[in-house]
């Protein structure tokens, strides 16, 4: 044992530095095989998702393997029903913006125009020696140059689009077989992994599964029901008021309603500029729709669905969503929040005492799954605590 505090001291900052080393070299190696681990994470994030519903089928008593097989050929028959339908009416739709977008800009210079000279009027009527000169400030003509330059390539690149989806065709394909063997062997697979860990540590990798489905859970559930009902009610309203590109702007407001807090801001900006650029009058209409629903999904459907269900401060949960996003870009946004809810219970759950943490195992784990635990046939939970007097096995 290390007496001197200054030897001390300096094994702690060693074993500190190689640790930070080894894991920048970890970092390396996962970003070498990001899209690899990418595609299996999805993959097992889909069987994640299906997992209720094969659970349904189970207990109307269908057989396990039946369950699977009818899940999955229904949800690739979804999946060709909307690749044949959306996809072409989604792509024309990429294809009219790309070749308008000129237009588009002359027409936002205009409206520029004339809220400028109308916020100028204003503060010439009351005194006011500012001004406001926004149009000096973006260059509109510069913005039309490059909107003019930007068009042709759009519609040019037409091969290479069709060429992308179909690359996206096909990791959604080996994705969906991939999910298909974590749906049937998963478990298993799981399993054998944690019995293979010496007998002190399956019970915590046991919590870790647990704390893993429940925050995942929680976070999947709420994005999921925010994401299509904000989808399909955008593209409703926007139908309903007759404004253009209601598909694609449906689309686009679904994925980004998947990101957390920053979504719903996104989800609005494109609905509104569409609006703004081809049917003003409904400007306001449309701006003050889309806010109604979104408090009916926040406030009704979802309250607080993520401070509740994963179990996050929402301080703590736009941390998550801008950390994930600079470490992992779009990915990281959508799941940083489900990944810091897990980091910080592992945390809470070491930091605890045994017998806190022999609570908290029989809590979300079965007791006969427990090696760390003893508990007899004829206790409870607390009468075991306090009967074996020993909680976790750990020094």
């Amino acid at each position: 044992m290390i007496r001197d505090p200054w030897l001390r001291a300096l094994s702690i900052l060693g074993c500190a530095i190689a640790g930070f080393y080894l894991v920048g070299l970890l970092w390396q190696v996962v970003q070498e095989f990001a899209d690899i681990f990418l595609l299996f994470f999805l993959a097992w994030l889909v069987a994640f998702v299906l997992e209720p519903l094969v659970g349904t089928l189970v207990e109307g008593r269908l057989s396990r393997p039946a369950a699977i097989g009818l899940t999955y050929l229904t949800l690739l028959v979804l999946l060709l029903l909307g690749v044949v339908t959306l996809v072409p009416a989604l792509s024309l739709q990429i294809v009219e913006v790309a070749s308008n977008l000129p237009t588009y800009v002359e027409q936002a210079t205009e409206v520029l125009s004339t809220v400028q000279g109308t916020a100028n009027e204003w503060l010439t009527s009351h005194g006011s020696p500012l001004l406001i000169d926004v149009k000096s400030a973006l260059n509109p003509q510069d913005l039309s140059r490059r909107a003019e330059a930007l068009g042709p390539p759009l519609l040019s690149n037409a091969i290479g689009i069709a060429t992308g989806a179909a690359t996206l065709l096909v990791q959604v394909v080996i994705m969906l077989i991939l999910s298909f063997y974590f749906m049937v062997d998963g478990a298993r697979l799981a399993e054998s992994v944690i019995t293979a860990l010496p007998p002190r540590a399956q019970d915590d990798a046991r919590f870790l599964k647990a704390s893993t489905h429940r925050a995942f859970a929680g976070f999947l559930r709420g994005q999921l029901i925010q994401s299509l009902v904000g989808g399909v009610g955008t593209g409703l309203i926007m139908s309903a008021l007759q404004v253009d590109y209601a598909l694609l702007c449906s689309v686009v407001a679904a994925l980004v309603l998947l990101i957390p807090f920053l979504g719903p801001v996104a989800a609005v900006v494109l609905p509104v500029t569409i609006a703004l650029l081809t049917h003003p009058e409904v400007t306001v209409v449309l701006f003050i729709a889309l806010l109604a629903l979104q408090q009916v999904i926040f406030n009704l459907l979802a309250p607080r669905i993520l401070s509740r269900q994963v179990g996050l401060h929402p301080l703590l949960v736009f941390f998550a969503v801008l950390t994930g996003a600079r470490v992992a870009g779009v990915w990281g946004a959508i799941f940083g929040v489900p990944f810091v809810a897990v980091l910080t219970t592992m945390i809470s759950f070491y930091r605890a005492n045994q017998e806190d943490r022999a609570a908290r195992l029989l809590e979300h784990l079965p007791a006969e799954e427990l090696v760390s635990v003893d508990v007899g046939p004829s206790e409870t939970a607390g009468e075991a605590l306090i009967s074996s007097g020993k909680g976790v096995a750990r020094s």
